[in-house]
């Protein structure tokens, strides 16, 4: 089949409402909340957690890097599983695992249920953020999807926003283990819902498809991020054209930092900064809203870009590009400043290089055809995924093998602002949505 480029438009007689578009949108933009609290949790729990359970760094950094060793595999198989199956069924499924496995930690919390608990509890979340888009993405053309797309990822941030605080409390009053539960119960009320509300939106089918059902011809042309492929394509052409691989280096970089965020920097401010549990709840808040401040922005900004005419080079790549570039550079910052000026440094050095992660999902799925977005998006979530498992473990040998704790914390920090700045600068010099698109659709046709 030759691979071609068309403006997306809803299939003839399908149901489309905006106002049920951007309910899905939220609940979507819930269920990656509740997916990033899950995550978090270890690590706003790791101070107390460490010492009531009596683990070395090393071990504890293995249950935070076990949490990823399905990851990977689980995010693979659910992006070319959803390709085959509805989004509906495959959420809810996710969610209630999720809830099922935190509850034995809550009931009898040890090395081994926690490792295996996070092993299960990764593999189950490692489809959530390409599930979630492709969800999301089946209600809104590519011209506009920056925004829905931004709102989802920047429930990421809003999850750890929300978290910190709130688990901050809860483990002050009623224990470490209760800030699993409270997830868990999160998790089964959201699966309720999303069984009420949820549906399947009518961006679910290639432009080419939908003409001909409704009779009409198709044209090959490129207007831009208007415009999405269609037909299919060899999965090696994909996976090798630049913007693909430019913004898989950067996703993994980020992904370097944020496993650091979740599972280390709590620790570190407490035990080295020596913050408290409730202001470190606080600060990791704040870090987190400028990461969904980030994500947001990028959708606004990248949107109003296209709308103006602007290629996708710009609009997405350029705007993700140097916002991980920046934030690599105010981790260097971070590393050798002290005092009141860290924390303040600490705000986009952990979390302004998220606006990468909507950004590339919406330009992946420009050169991408629909009938293949869920796979893609999978292998590029799983790819970030291995910086996951690398970074907590890591981290954990550095500190423990440092003669002073805080020197293999500015080790690891330093690590990820090298990955930050040079793979931005990969993306803002290198990935071009528009022009693989096009590029893709030349070879197919030959």
């Amino acid at each position: 089949m030759s691979l071609t480029l068309h403006p997306q438009v809803a299939p003839p007689g399908s149901a489309y409402s905006t106002r049920r578009a951007w309910l899905i949108t939220a609940m979507l933009a819930l269920f990656m909340l509740i997916n990033w609290g899950d995550k978090s949790v270890l690590g706003l729990t790791a101070h107390t957690l460490m010492k009531d359970l009596g683990l070395t760094p090393s071990q504890y950094g293995l249950v935070a890097s076990s949490f990823f060793f399905l990851f990977g595999l689980g995010t693979v198989l659910g992006g070319f599983l959803v390709d085959r199956i509805k989004t509906k069924p495959m959420l809810l499924a996710m969610a209630v695992v999720w809830a099922i496995v935190q509850f034995p930690v809550l009931g009898g919390a040890s090395f081994g249920v926690l490792l295996v608990s996070r092993i299960v509890l990764g593999l189950a979340e490692g489809p959530a953020t390409p599930v979630a888009l492709h969800a999301v993405m089946k209600w809104f053309p590519d011209e506009r999807r920056d925004l829905p797309n931004s709102i989802v990822l920047a429930a990421t941030g809003l999850g750890l926003l929300v978290a910190a605080p709130v688990m901050a409390l809860v483990q002050v009053h009623w224990g470490w283990r209760w800030c699993f539960g409270v997830l868990a119960i999160a998790g089964l009320v959201w699966s309720v819902v999303w069984l009420l509300v949820g549906r399947e939106g009518p961006y679910d089918k290639p432009a080419d498809n939908a003409a001909a059902e409704s009779g009409g011809a198709t044209e090959t042309h490129a207007t831009g991020a208007a415009c999405a492929v269609t037909g299919r394509v060899s999965y090696w052409r994909l996976f090798s054209a630049p913007t693909w691989i430019c913004f898989a280096l950067a996703g993994f970089g980020c992904y370097f930092v944020t496993a650091v965020l979740t599972t280390w920097l709590p620790t570190y401010l407490e035990s080295v900064r020596e913050i408290s549990t409730i202001s470190t709840g606080n600060w990791i808040a704040a870090t987190a809203a400028t990461g969904a401040v980030a994500m947001f922005g990028q959708g606004v900004v990248s949107r109003t870009l296209i709308a103006r005419g602007l290629p996708t080079r710009w609009a997405r790549a350029g705007v993700a590009g140097i916002a991980v570039v920046i934030a690599g550079l105010c981790m260097v910052g971070f590393v050798f400043a002290d005092g009141t000026l860290q924390l303040i440094l600490m705000l986009p050095a952990f979390n302004l290089f998220t606006a990468t992660f909507p950004a590339s999902s919406a330009a992946v799925a420009q050169i991408t055809p629909v009938g293949q977005r869920g796979a893609v998006l999978g292998v590029l979530f799983a790819f970030l995924g291995a910086a996951g498992v690398i970074a907590p473990f890591l981290a954990g040998r550095l500190i423990q093998a440092a003669h002073q704790a805080a020197s293999g914390y500015h080790t690891v920090f330093l690590i990820g602002a090298v990955l930050l700045i040079v793979s931005g600068l990969a993306v803002t010099l290198l990935a071009n949505p528009d022009r693989d698109a096009i590029h893709l659709a030349e070879r197919a046709a030959h």
